[in-house]
């Protein structure tokens, strides 16, 4: 009797088991199809055909900026007016416009008749050059006519125009780049020195003063400027090139190397972008290689596959 209980017991055991098998392999058989459905096989006619690069995935810091429109400014802390100090007649001019002086240099010659028959000279205030002449010799001049201005124009302000509802971004201190129509595809840079106190009541805009090291003498003042501002960085996040994905209905998709010829696609959550570079928030991890050339071919590929198996 004990002997015919015990292999009762054995035989539900070992069908239980069976059952439980049997109810699981379907599922696994459905993730296992699933996971085959995303890779990408190449033959070797493929490959000699196409070019693929990859790049892998890294840590690396990535800038939130504000976008504002701006013009370059002289810098007025280096910027002078020269004036007679008295009334009478500009006898001699001793500089003219692009001229540097030096604090001290005698500009020009003013014929006054206080001074009887002496002349008084109109001296360099800073050290610059001379950017704006106003007045001809013989002319008749006083202390309310300007003769020239001086400014040194390797130090300029752009002066960059933030919207009302960005104000708040900017704190002072932070890094600036700018770009300006005469040199297309070229970058300058700059630091935020000076937030203006009062919104400007018809534009709804705020004044951000930018200081910028001119040395080369490139730049001019009046010239229209596009303006971006960090505003925060984000430092050690998962980054790729934005040249790694594709778009697949309404996700994001990258190809990731597997081997010599296999490549799997994968869905990714994405963050902050900046310059041709995105943050990745789900869906790779450091050191993954992501197809960053070729992932077009990759993807065109996988649909050729999937409207075969239709």
């Amino acid at each position: 009797m004990r002997q015919r209980q015990f292999n009762s017991v054995i035989l539900c055991i070992t069908l239980a088991a069976t059952l439980s098998g049997c109810g699981k392999k379907p599922e696994e058989e459905k993730k296992q199809l699933k996971a085959d459905e995303n890779i990408v096989t190449l033959t070797k006619a493929n490959l000699e055909h196409v070019e693929i690069k990859t790049e892998p995935v890294a840590l690396g810091n990535l800038a939130t900026t504000l976008k504002a429109a701006g013009r370059v400014s002289a810098n007025t802390n280096k910027t002078a007016k020269v004036s007679s100090t008295l009334e009478g007649r500009l006898a001699t001019l001793h500089v003219d416009l692009n001229d540097r002086v030096k604090r001290g240099d005698v500009l020009a010659l003013v014929e006054a008749p206080e001074l009887l028959g002496k002349q008084l000279e109109l001296k360099a205030p800073i050290d610059g050059v001379i950017v704006e002449r106003k007045s001809a010799a013989g002319e008749q001049v006083d202390k309310t006519k300007e003769i020239f201005t001086i400014s040194e124009p390797t130090s300029l302000w752009v002066i960059a125009e933030i919207k009302e509802r960005d104000i708040g971004a900017v704190k002072g201190g932070e890094e600036a780049r700018f770009s300006v129509i005469s040199y297309p595809g070229e970058s300058f840079h700059g630091k935020v020195v000076r937030i203006a106190n009062e919104v400007e009541k018809e534009s709804r805009t705020l004044e951000v003063r930018i200081e910028v090291d001119n040395s080369d003498g490139r730049l001019k003042p009046g010239m229209f400027a596009d303006v971006e501002i960090t505003t925060d960085v984000l430092q050690n996040v998962l980054v790729i090139s934005d040249a790694a994905l594709q778009t697949d209905e309404d996700r994001q998709v990258v190809f990731v190397a597997l081997d010599g010829n296999r490549f799997q696609k994968r869905s990714v959550k994405l963050g902050l972008e900046e310059e041709g570079r995105v943050q990745v928030l789900d869906g790779l991890k450091q050191g993954d290689k992501v197809v960053s050339e070729g992932s077009f071919i990759l993807k065109s590929e996988m649909l050729k596959g999937e409207l075969g198996e239709e």
